[in-house]
């Protein structure tokens, strides 16, 4: 799963900028992190084989949790989990990270060339795919996980000194 773990640790070189720009706890930073595996929830129900389906005889698909409309409802859910006083910190930092990996995926490549509509239900433009990576090459997690250390080294040497 080069692809989650990319998107994960992408996701704290920008949550660790979020909590230091907003001047939040590093409790929050995980928060970040849980948000940007959130969108991959999706990749659940194919699993589990319920991607679509009927209930009450009304249609229903997963494939909105991929999307802007998605990671607000699953950051809302999140963020419903949390204390009061955190909930709207915590429902920016799980957006946060949600937002990220739908950019990351502008970049992976799409036979037709477009990405799906992640503007959802915001607009159903479809945005062109950058075509840089597949979702299972490899070479993704050495340069995520690089920036993620130089991020922590750097986390590390500004609370020491």
């Amino acid at each position: 799963m080069p692809d989650l773990l990319t998107h994960v640790l992408i996701a704290y070189v920008f949550g660790a900028a979020a909590v230091w720009w907003a001047d939040t706890p590093d409790r929050y930073l995980p928060v970040v992190l849980v948000g940007a595996a959130a969108p991959d929830a999706m990749k659940a129900t194919v699993l589990l084989g319920v991607t679509t389906g009927t209930a009450f005889g009304v249609p229903y698909s997963f494939w909105g949790l991929h999307t802007l409309g998605g990671v607000a409802v699953l950051s809302g859910i999140g963020a419903v989990t949390l204390a009061a006083s955190e909930r709207r910190t915590g429902f920016w930092l799980l957006a946060c990270g949600g937002v990220s990996h739908l950019v990351l995926d502008l970049f992976v490549l799409r036979v037709d060339g477009v990405a799906p509509p992640y503007l959802f239900p915001v607009s159903g433009w479809l945005p062109p795919a950058a075509n840089l990576y597949t979702s299972t090459d490899l070479w993704t997690i050495p340069v995520a996980l690089a920036l993620a250390l130089a991020v922590l080294v750097m986390r590390r040497r500004a609370a020491a000194g």
